[in-house]
């Protein structure tokens, strides 16, 4: 069954874990790529949630009253759209979506390779 999207790199780059060195490699790789990924997500949350506390008070204006006033708005309206299509606050969403994705690889593998560890030298009765 092919995919509909390209697999990402980490799925390449951080295969099933087939030793306890290759694990300490994973878990470095997450504990550095955590803490960037906290970082993020906290720039992330703040700014998006300025963003949807000025969009309540844009749509809570009373209509405008004059031409200035409808202008005013207009501006204002065109810098929340701006702000919000920000290449650079777009560029931190993708790449907080992306580190999400490889932080859930990276623990999944090293799960997996506990799990085994744990069930290879395991008795049962």
């Amino acid at each position: 069954m092919s995919r509909p999207y390209p697999v990402p790199d980490y799925e390449l780059k951080y295969p099933a874990v087939s030793s306890e060195r290759e694990r300490s490699c994973y878990a470095a790789v997450f504990q550095d790529q955590y803490a960037e990924f906290l970082e993020l997500r906290q720039q992330l949350g703040s700014a998006q949630k300025k963003l949807q506390q000025l969009k309540a008070l844009l749509t809570s204006l009373p209509p405008p009253r004059s031409q200035k006033e409808a202008q005013v708005a207009a501006r204002v309206w065109r810098e929340f759209e701006k702000k919000r299509t920000d290449p650079i606050f777009l560029d931190k969403q993708a790449r907080c979506r992306y580190l999400k994705g490889k932080l859930r690889h990276l623990k999944a593998q090293i799960q997996k390779f506990d799990n085994r560890g744990d069930s290879e030298g395991s008795v049962y009765f």
